[in-house]
């Protein structure tokens, strides 16, 4: 994620959510981070949250300067306490972070970007920034997803070996919408398998920026 994008993304989360304070302490992922914004942040990703965290709320200085020299889409555990809460997004005061492994980090760094199918009868186009999975056709957006990586899908269902992506529309019913395995990635191509839907095995091409 560029910075304009996540300036963009940090600016239009600050009005979001409703009063609340629940203790958090969970891995999850760093999507971007802007220094350059009034107040500075950063937005960590988990359990299809978007979290900000953002200067002068609370959160040590130390701590935003640590995860803004992460690379994007870095696997972190964090712990804090969240002080409004949205249907999906939820402001959040640090008071640890901490950069671990996690076997799907390189898979998701490289997921990032506009992707388009090949092949198809009707051709659409997902959108990864982070760990929001947008699908559009042509110019039109018709859906906009949280993204939870792991092992098996929502239900459960393990497909086998390999990174699965499990799916949630933002604003809607908390049950996951799409699963599907990457089998294949390199740096223009990927293949993913649909196992919620009846795609099946689908190729992609990356979109140049």
């Amino acid at each position: 994620m560029n910075r304009r994008a996540a300036g963009l993304i940090i600016a239009g989360l600050m009005a979001a959510g409703a009063a609340g304070a629940d203790p958090i302490a969970e891995d999850g992922w760093l999507t971007a981070c802007d220094l350059d914004a009034a107040p500075a942040g950063c937005l960590i990703e988990a359990g299809g949250f978007a979290l900000l965290v953002q200067e002068g709320q609370g959160t040590p200085d130390a701590l935003i300067t640590y995860l803004a020299g992460l690379p994007p889409v870095s696997a972190i555990h964090f712990e804090g306490e969240i002080v409004n809460m949205g249907d999906s997004t939820a402001e959040l005061v640090l008071t640890a972070a901490a950069q671990v492994d996690n076997i799907h980090e390189g898979n998701l760094q490289a997921l990032q970007g506009d992707w388009t199918t090949v092949g198809e009868a009707t051709p659409f186009q997902i959108r990864i920034f982070g760990l929001e999975w947008q699908e559009w056709q042509g110019d039109e957006q018709q859906g906009a997803f949280a993204m939870v990586v792991g092992d098996a899908c929502g239900d459960g269902t393990v497909p086998g070996a390999g990174t699965v992506i499990s799916l949630y529309r933002l604003g809607d019913d908390p049950a996951d919408d799409g699963c599907w395995q990457l089998e294949y990635i390199d740096d223009s191509r990927m293949t993913l398998r649909d196992f919620k839907g009846d795609r099946g095995q689908v190729a992609f091409t990356r979109v140049a920026p």
